[in-house]
Parts: structure tokens; C-alpha cells; sequence
């Protein structure tokens, strides 16, 4: 029997991003044991990427290369949906033929495959980013259409399962682990020292992106309060690992407004040497202590540090903290209890999973507010209550030691690269290989879209009743009948007014967090019969598409 033949779109894997490290991680296991032919289908590699050579397994960029035409280019930039692999995910199909698609991110990131003209062709298997409750009603939907479903915490497979009533085929928890090079350091005083630092400081640190959702004010307050309230003469720093400028908090106001300039510390990276630093806020750029030159800049995302560095960096806390409104995952908390530093943080979305599991302390909300982009539900911290948890770890009755042992272990136990890899792994064997002759080998789907009907024939007809006809004679897929698909066309031509489409195409709408637009547009009927057959088009053009390339690879029987 032929291996089963498995694509996984996600970031490229040497990049050092969330998706891709856990792409990366996942493959490699999956490589390993023999059983798949795997091909990546990678965001932000390009084409022929150099970085890909040393990649043992088949790597489609889906950036256009630097000496593409200028046409390619524009094509790319056309829609922001492409640099999730969009534009090219039939090409890659086509030279491929995958048995089963995979992904693991954010809905419009991945909801391109969904859309497919070959949907019906490949099974989907899917890990979206569950950060919050309640999911919206059309990500559930898409969600239902997979094929299998894994989340990276048990409190996002509840949340599924919860909301779509069980009908979600939910298979459990893949988490993420950590790279090796995060490890304890065997004497934290002597490291600190190593770094310039008091060694007999104490820090609570955090890894956050500088962004809405990472809660900087909240946490800059929490601290304030907890240095307020502590009597000892020992010296407390907050550590953030962080970036400024950049999408969020205006960092120095922060530091003013509570009178932290000589207790917050930050990763500064000198641009010659590539070598971080620890230091009080300094400004957007500072000089370098290894050059004597200026121009070291606050870590970002376009100039990070290297694991080892990271863990580093890390070992240096003695308490860590995620202050977020909520978490896809939180992949800090794992790096650093593999550090061996204890973890605390909001109760909430999958942060309550992770703490769980590494025994941390919890900080409950003091309110949960729906955001008005996703209608999802976040976190409002505590932060008097998170004063006091801080209070209480560095006081007397903690053995911080025995604390930071208790945790590494816990990490051991619970976050293995090892287990998640067998998780992919049980799904993929349980999936039957369908035969090539009912899937990529089968006769095109082309059906062409019934004539338009005149203005006197659906005047006065009810929209439910014009969504039915347009689904079934115009798009030709009567198996989106009784979806959310059709329920959102109904509404449509009630309204008479639709939402951005995800991808240009009606299909979904545009998440007013991704796209920033919630401008509805005029529709009515004709609107909608010519979204319906452009997308009947598109499919029949795909469908000759496949057909053409049977014949020229002689794979038509």
C-alpha cells in the first residue's frame, strides 16, 4: 500500500515563529517514522527559498521569489489573504495530490482550504487558534466541516465541543513543548551576575509581544501595587521581554505613570554583534555595551534572539507571568517552566490549561467583556489580587527552589513534543487512503449556472427561497443547503446589504479584526447571482484544470 500523502500548511518551518516552530516539531516526528510522504506549504518562504534546502521533506513557498515579474508581485499583494497560501493552494494541490491537509492556525488564515474548489478531493484536518469564548458562529461552522480537529489546550477542546453541542470531531490536545536549549541554569545567583545583574534581585518576567491584547498597563499597575505593599530592602524588577515601538502600549508613558524607571528591565540587542542585553528603558535606542555604538534596539519580531539567548534571558526570572486578555496557547509559559521557573497568570482561555498543568498560580478575573470585533469574551484582570499572589510567592512560607523543580517537572510530564507528534500521528493511521480513481483521479465536477431570471419572476419571492435556488442552480453545490453558507445569503438578500467576503470570495465573511472593515455593500439578487456563478466558474475552471494535468502526468485511466 502507498504512503498516505499529507500537506501541512503553516509558516515556513525555519522560521522561529509559534506556527512554524510547532510545524517543525511536528513534521520532523511525523518524517521520522516513515509511515508519510509529507510536503509543507509554507507562509513567508518564498519559492525556491534557499533557506529550504536543507528541508527533508517537499517545500512549497508561497511568496513569489525576489526575480519574479513585476505581474506576480502585484498578484501576491492583491489580497491579504495570499500570504497565507490562498493564491497558490490549488497550484500546490494539483502538483501534490495530498490525501489529507492540514493546519494549525487562526480562522482566515486557514479557512482558504474550506473554499476549495477540491475540498471534497482531500480530508481536512485542522488546529485553529481558540483564545476565547464563544467562538463566532461561522468559524464553528468551518470547524464542523473538518475532517478532525485538534486544539492546543484542553480548555479550547472543551470551549468546541461545548458550543457545537459534540457534532465538532474533536480529537484532543496537541500542545506545543519547548526547544532543548531551554533548560534551569544550575546557580541563578551566579547567572545573574554573569548578566550584570544584583544577584540577589528578584524579577517576575515576562515574553509578550507589544500588542493590544498583552495587557502591559494592567501588569505596569500590578507591579506598582506589589512593590507598594512589600516591606523587605531586597531589589524587585519586572523583566519585559518585549518590544517598543510596535502594534500596542506606549512602553515610557507606562513606566512615568507609575513611576517604575528604575525597576523595569528590558532585552536591548546591540545591531553589529547580535548579542542582548538587559537594561532600564533607555529609549527606542540605546548604545551598545559590547560596541560603544548606538543603535541597539528592544527585541522584535524582525530582530529577535536565538533560543539559547531566550533561555538565557528566562533563567534570570524567579517568577514568570502572562498578563493577557487571553491566549491561543501562551508558548512562553511552556519555555519557562522548561527553565524551571514558576508560572502565574489570568485564569482564562488556554492559560487555565497550561497553569493547571504546571501547577501556577492563577490570577481569577475581575470581569470577563465581550469585544466588539469578535464577540468574543475577555479577560479584565485583578491586579490588586495579583499584587498579593506576587506578595505571596516571594514571601517566607515559599520554597521557590523546591517551587522551580516542582515545575520543571511538570513540564516534563506534560509538554513532550514526543506525545503531540504520536497525537498527529493516531489521527493520520485512523483516516482511510480513498482511492486515487474517487479523489484527484475522478471525472471533473463542471456544471454550468442556470440563465438569470428575469427582474418579474423573483420579484416578491422570499429570500430563503432565492438562496435555495441560487445554491442549488446557480452555484451547483447543493450540499451548502442548511449550512451556514446559506443561512448568511438569506440574511444578505433580506438586508439587502453583505459584508467584506474573506478572499474575495462570498463564501465567508471578513473578520473585522483582520481586515479592520465591517462596511456593508449593497446587495440584492443580481449581486448575488453573479457571486454565485463566478464561484461556479471558478470551480468548472479548476475542475478542467486537474483534468488537463491527469492527462499530461498519464494518470487517467
Amino acid at each position: 500500500m502507498r504512503k498516505k500523502r499529507i500537506l501541512f500548511c503553516s509558516e515556513a518551518t525555519f522560521l522561529n515563529t509559534g506556527y512554524a516552530t510547532y510545524t517543525r516539531e511536528i513534521l520532523k516526528y511525523l518524517h521520522g517514522t516513515g509511515k508519510y510522504e509529507i510536503a509543507e506549504m509554507a507562509s513567508y518562504g518564498m519559492r525556491n527559498d534557499p533557506r529550504a534546502a536543507d528541508i527533508p521533506w517537499k517545500f512549497y513557498g508561497v511568496m513569489p521569489p525576489e526575480d519574479a515579474s513585476d505581474e506576480e508581485k502585484k498578484a501576491y499583494g492583491s489580497n491579504p489573504t495570499h500570504q497565507f497560501g490562498e493564491w497558490c493552494f490549488e497550484h500546490v494541490c494539483l502538483d501534490f495530490f495530498p490525501d489529507i491537509v492540514c493546519d494549525i492556525r487562526d480562522f482566515w488564515m486557514l479557512d482558504f482550504a474550506e473554499r476549495s474548489p477540491f475540498r471534497p478531493l482531500f480530508d481536512w484536518v485542522i488546529m485553529p487558534t481558540v483564545d476565547a469564548r464563544p467562538q463566532a458562529r461561522q468559524w464553528m461552522a468551518t470547524y464542523n466541516g473538518a475532517d478532525a480537529v485538534l486544539t492546543y489546550s484542553d480548555w479550547a477542546g472543551k470551549v468546541l465541543m461545548d458550543q457545537s453541542g459534540g457534532s465538532i470531531k474533536y480529537r484532543g490536545s496537541a500542545p506545543p513543548s519547548a526547544h532543548p536549549a531551554y533548560a534551569p541554569v544550575e546557580d541563578k545567583r551566579a547567572h545573574k551576575q554573569q548578566w550584570g545583574l544584583d544577584p540577589d534581585c528578584q524579577i517576575i518576567g515576562t515574553v509578550m509581544r507589544n500588542q493590544r491584547r498583552k495587557l502591559f498597563p494592567d501588569l505596569f499597575e500590578a507591579f506598582r501595587l506589589f512593590l507598594d505593599k512589600q516591606t523587605d530592602d531586597k531589589k524587585y524588577y519586572l523583566y519585559c521581554h518585549t518590544s517598543y515601538p510596535d502594534l500596542g502600549w506606549d512602553i515610557p508613558e507606562l513606566i512615568h505613570q507609575h513611576g517604575l524607571a528604575s525597576h523595569v528591565l528590558f532585552t536591548y540587542i546591540c545591531p553589529e554583534t547580535k548579542k542582548p542585553f538587559p537594561s532600564l528603558f533607555r529609549g527606542a535606542v540605546a548604545q551598545s555595551p559590547y560596541t560603544g555604538k548606538w543603535g541597539a534596539t528592544l527585541s522584535n519580531v524582525k530582530n529577535g534572539v536565538s533560543y539559547e539567548d531566550l533561555s538565557s534571558i528566562i533563567n534570570l526570572f524567579d517568577l514568570y507571568t502572562q498578563y493577557a486578555n487571553c491566549e491561543g496557547f501562551g508558548l512562553p509559559y511552556v519555555e519557562a517552566a522548561a527553565c524551571g521557573v514558576p508560572v502565574c497568570g489570568t485564569d482564562y482561555s488556554a492559560m487555565e490549561s497550561e497553569m493547571r498543568k504546571l501547577n501556577g498560580m492563577m490570577f481569577t478575573p475581575a470581569a470577563l467583556y465581550k469585544e466588539l470585533e469578535t464577540g468574543c469574551l475577555r479577560a479584565v484582570p485583578d491586579n490588586e489580587y495579583a499584587a498579593e499572589c506576587f506578595l505571596h510567592f516571594f514571601g517566607d512560607k515559599v520554597d521557590r527552589e523546591a517551587k522551580g523543580k516542582e515545575t520543571r517537572e511538570l513540564f516534563e510530564k506534560n509538554f513532550r513534543w514526543e506525545a503531540s507528534g504520536e497525537q498527529w500521528a493516531r489521527i493520520f493511521d485512523a483516516m482511510p487512503i480513498r482511492p486515487f480513481e474517487q479523489t484527484w483521479g475522478s471525472q471533473p465536477r463542471v456544471a454550468a449556472p442556470a440563465n438569470k431570471p428575469s427582474e418579474e419572476e423573483v420579484k416578491g419571492a422570499p429570500a430563503s427561497q432565492l438562496a435555495q435556488w441560487l445554491i442549488n442552480n446557480v452555484l451547483r453545490e447543493p450540499h451548502r443547503l442548511n449550512s451556514y453558507f446559506e443561512s448568511r445569503l438569506m440574511k444578505d438578500l433580506m438586508y439587502r446589504s453583505s459584508t467584506s467576503s474573506t478572499g474575495g470570495m462570498y463564501f465567508n465573511e471578513s473578520s473585522a479584526a483582520f481586515d479592520g472593515n465591517q462596511t456593508r455593500h449593497p446587495f440584492d439578487f443580481n449581486v448575488a447571482y453573479n457571486q454565485m456563478a463566478g464561484l461556479c466558474q471558478r470551480r468548472n475552471d479548476w475542475e478542467q484544470k486537474r483534468y488537463q494535468v491527469l492527462q499530461e502526468k498519464g494518470l487517467l485511466k
